[in-house]
């Protein structure tokens, strides 16, 4: 019997937060996918459902992976549940199971999105029961098998959510800090810096530690998925647990052999409940020691030497849910010094913030920046920003046993 598992291709989508996907259509490429259309917030490609499961392995800064069952027109509901009773969702769901239905629903007959997906449920059910005599149980959970309805106009998309929670769930976070950052952000800033993942990696401000372990795993070339243990996949009736096995034997053996030669990664944090965060999820990371962490002010914070180029990342409060904006003007000067003399060592500098008006306010400035979405934040990430000559008198000012090297040409 031909399984359908492995042997149906269909559109795949990968979905991911605004300004990353020319970064997720680079790590597909890095798996062997051939990226196809490049979306605001997604990246299509093609493959089976089996290939689904590689994705959600490797992806670093993907939030889910759909899977195409069918692009149908639909007027108004009527239309939706005529459409969707015609799949043989025998083929795919438990009818033992259970199984959730997300939306993104634009159709001027429809005033509330939660009606269609109530509409969708019942076509579903309904077909289920017509061909299996019973009906899996469904709700809003996302612990089981899940799919997803996109409907724009008259036109409607449904796909298995192959993914469930977000993949930005890793499964190390023992303890939250502050406002803590997705994982899916962090690697994808990591990603951004253009890291040679040889050099040292600096993430002073490191508050929870994500930034330093999702840069440890990328340079380890450890899969992101392996800690985790529920998929929506594994929940499809036709779900092979054969291919997820092979897929995470293979990984953690390609981890086992690069896992010893990390470069040198350092976090550091003013607040020892921060240091102790971060040390729980490294420990939770299987990170055995090879991120160094310290508590210390910003500019104690250790700066190595380094024959390969390094990388320095900062996220600062930036006056929202942490911090007062117009007391941040000295973090951020006192970033910019940390950053004028990493950049002495051989580091690279970025500072991800949410609020450029206030850097640029603290003399912080470059004309290489990023648009990064932090949940509904607008976020820049600034690359090798530089303190202007004001500044940096203001800084002297402030700390006078502090020597900065000598400003940049074009700062002088």
């Amino acid at each position: 019997m031909t399984s359908i598992f492995r042997s149906e291709p269909s559109k795949i989508v990968c979905t991911c937060s605004p300004g990353i996907a020319p970064i997720l259509a680079r790590e597909m490429a890095d798996i062997g996918f051939r990226p196809g259309e490049v979306l605001e917030s997604a990246v299509e490609t093609e493959g089976t459902l089996a290939d689904c499961l590689r994705l959600n392995m490797h992806l670093r800064t993907a939030h889910r992976v759909l899977y195409a069952l069918d692009v149908f027109r639909a007027r108004n509901g009527e239309d939706l549940y005529d459409e969707l009773v015609q799949i043989p969702w025998e083929r795919y769901l438990d009818p033992h199971g259970y199984f959730s239905i997300d939306r993104w629903v634009d159709n001027p007959t429809i005033r509330n999105s939660s009606f269609a997906a109530l509409k969708a449920k019942d076509a579903v059910a309904d077909r289920m029961r017509n061909a299996c005599g019973r009906r899996p149980d469904s709700g809003n959970e996302r612990t089981d098998a899940c799919l997803f309805l996109h409907w724009a106009g008259d036109r409607a998309s449904i796909y298995i959510d192959t993914t469930g929670e977000s993949l930005s769930f890793r499964g190390y976070r023992a303890v939250s800090s502050a406002a803590p950052m997705r994982e899916s952000l962090a690697a994808a800033l990591v990603l951004a810096s253009g890291w040679n993942r040889r050099g040292p990696f600096l993430n002073p401000m490191c508050g929870g530690g994500t930034l330093a372990i999702e840069a440890l795993w990328i340079a380890q070339g450890r899969a992101p998925a392996m800690l985790r243990d529920n998929f929506a996949f594994m929940h499809l009736a036709c779900y092979e647990p054969a291919v997820w096995t092979d897929l995470k034997s293979e990984a953690i053996k390609s981890w086992n052999a690069a896992r010893a030669s990390a470069p040198e990664i350092v976090a550091s944090d003013i607040d020892p409940a921060a240091v102790d965060a971060a040390r729980a999820n490294a420990d939770v990371a299987q990170a055995e020691g090879r991120i160094r962490l310290e508590t210390c002010d910003l500019l104690a914070s250790p700066v190595p030497e380094s024959a390969e180029r390094g990388v320095a990342i900062l996220n600062p409060p930036y006056g929202g849910r942490i911090g007062d904006p117009v007391r941040l003007r000295d973090t951020y000067e006192d970033i910019g010094a940390y950053l004028a003399i990493a950049a002495a060592a051989n580091h690279d500098g970025f500072v991800f913030t949410g609020n450029p008006d206030l850097a640029d306010a603290a003399g912080l400035s470059t004309d290489r920046r990023r648009t990064f979405w932090s949940g509904d934040i607008e976020c820049v990430l600034l690359e090798n920003p530089s303190l202007s000559a004001a500044a940096r008198r203001r800084f002297s000012r402030r700390n006078p046993g502090v020597a900065l090297p000598p400003a940049p040409a074009a700062n002088a």
